[in-house]
C-alpha cells in the first residue's frame, strides 16, 4: 500500500498504534525535508534506541540518536515523499513496520529520487508509542538487478530439480 506523506505538525505520540505509525512518517517527512523537531519528537529518550542510518552511520541511546537525526538532516533536501508498507505488525506493546520510502528532489533542473528500505520498531511507553529503533538502507537499481538475478537463478535451479 503507498502513503503519500505530507508533512503537519506532530503532535503528543499517539496511545493508538496506526495513528502513531502516521506521526512517524509526518516527522520522518520533515526529517527528509532537513528538519528534525517533528521526527524528533516521535522517538523514545530511553538509553537503548539505536538509528543504523542509510548514510552508513549509526547511533545508540537517546543523546547520540538525537545528535545523528540533526546532524544529518542539514544534508538532507528531498521531497515528494511516499511510502510502500510492506509489513505493519503490533502485538502487546511492540510494534513493527517494513516499508520502502520513495523520496524525489531537483537539483540544478534535474529531477533525482532515491529509495530506502527501512524497518522502524516501537515501544508502548507510559501508555503512548514511541520510535525506538530505525533501521534504512538506499535500494539501487544494481542492489534490484542483482537480487532479481539471484532470484531467477534459485528458480531455475528449483524447476531444473524437479524434473
Amino acid at each position: 500500500m503507498t502513503h503519500t506523506v505530507t508533512p503537519i505538525t506532530t503532535t503528543e505520540p499517539s496511545s493508538d498504534p496506526e495513528e502513531f505509525i502516521q506521526q512517524c512518517l509526518e516527522g520522518l517527512s520533515h526529517q527528509v525535508m532537513g528538519h528534525s523537531e517533528p521526527f524528533l519528537e516521535v522517538w523514545s529518550h530511553a538509553d537503548d534506541v539505536a538509528i543504523l542510518g542509510a548514510l552508513g552511520s549509526y547511533a545508540q541511546g537517546w543523546e547520540s540518536v538525537r545528535a545523528h537525526l540533526l546532524g544529518t538532516s542539514k544534508s538532507l533536501d528531498w521531497s515528494g515523499l511516499t511510502v510502500d508498507r510492506l509489513l505493519t505488525t503490533a502485538s502487546g506493546d511492540l510494534a513493527v513496520t517494513v516499508v520502502l520510502e520513495h523520496m524525489t528532489r531537483d537539483s540544478g533542473g534535474e529531477p533525482q529520487s532515491r529509495t530506502l528500505r527501512a524497518t522502524q520498531a516501537y515501544r508502548r511507553e507510559d501508555g503512548r508509542w514511541r520510535l525506538v529503533l530505525r533501521h534504512a538502507n538506499t535500494v539501487t537499481s544494481e542492489d534490484e538487478a542483482n537480487e532479481q538475478a539471484l532470484i531467477g537463478a534459485i528458480t531455475a535451479h528449483r524447476e531444473g530439480s524437479q524434473s
